[in-house]
């Protein structure tokens, strides 16, 4: 799952990956949509944002598995990110990223012929296992220099295996094919570079992919 939305604060983006498939997975992508669409334009900040989503997901599992296996095994990795706004320029462009990952692969950062991996600084249970505890960290922040893209991805990408069972290293890949232009080069030239890396082969998971830049106004 991905959403986008323009809130007061700034653009956030969510993407996420459900564990599990069929009905129940569909049900939980449809909780956390809408649960970031109301509260992306409500919470002033991105663990608040989280917190929503945690409850969200808690409420709508407890109401159809009563407390049972789902309850107890079911989650959802997630990566939270916020193009900072200046509210008192709204046509500024944003040159601050801010990050909140729950347990998904890491964002790229593409600029120029250069990528780099935005690990997080420190660790976080997924969505769903709000009760284990976990680190419950700050979002990290970074610079977002004009004429970047920033490239999110799902664990289908990343565990994607070459014929030698090797996993797909976006940062290594992307880095030998040039600069990328822009968000739709950039999910372009992924998208080809995962059939050269597989030869061809069927895709055994499923993938999202977010390329998102800002326009200079």
């Amino acid at each position: 799952m991905y959403a986008a939305e323009q809130t007061r604060y700034g653009v956030r983006l969510l993407i996420g990956d459900v564990r599990g498939k069929g009905m129940g997975a569909v049900a939980s992508v449809a909780v956390l949509l809408g649960a970031f669409r109301e509260a992306a334009d409500e919470e002033p900040d991105l663990p608040g944002l989280a917190r929503r989503l945690d409850r969200a997901l808690d409420r709508d599992r407890e109401r159809r598995d009563g407390g049972g296996e789902e309850y107890l095994e079911g989650f959802t990795t997630g990566l939270l990110a916020e193009f900072v706004h200046n509210p008192d320029d709204p046509d500024e462009v944003c040159d601050t990223l801010r990050l909140l990952n729950r347990g998904h692969p890491p964002p790229y950062l593409l600029d120029g012929g250069t990528v780099r991996t935005l690990e997080a600084a420190a660790p976080d249970v997924p969505f769903g296992m709000s009760d284990l505890g976990g680190v419950r960290t700050v979002p990290d922040e970074v610079a977002f220099p004009p004429g970047a893209t920033l490239l999110l991805v799902t664990d289908g990408v990343t565990e994607t295996r070459d014929r030698e069972g090797v996993f797909y290293d976006p940062e290594v890949r992307l880095s030998g094919l040039g600069p990328v232009t822009g968000p739709q080069q950039a999910v372009d030239v992924l998208l080809r570079d995962l059939v050269t890396w597989t030869g061809g082969a069927p895709v055994a998971d499923d993938r999202a992919v977010l390329a998102v830049s800002l326009s200079q106004r």
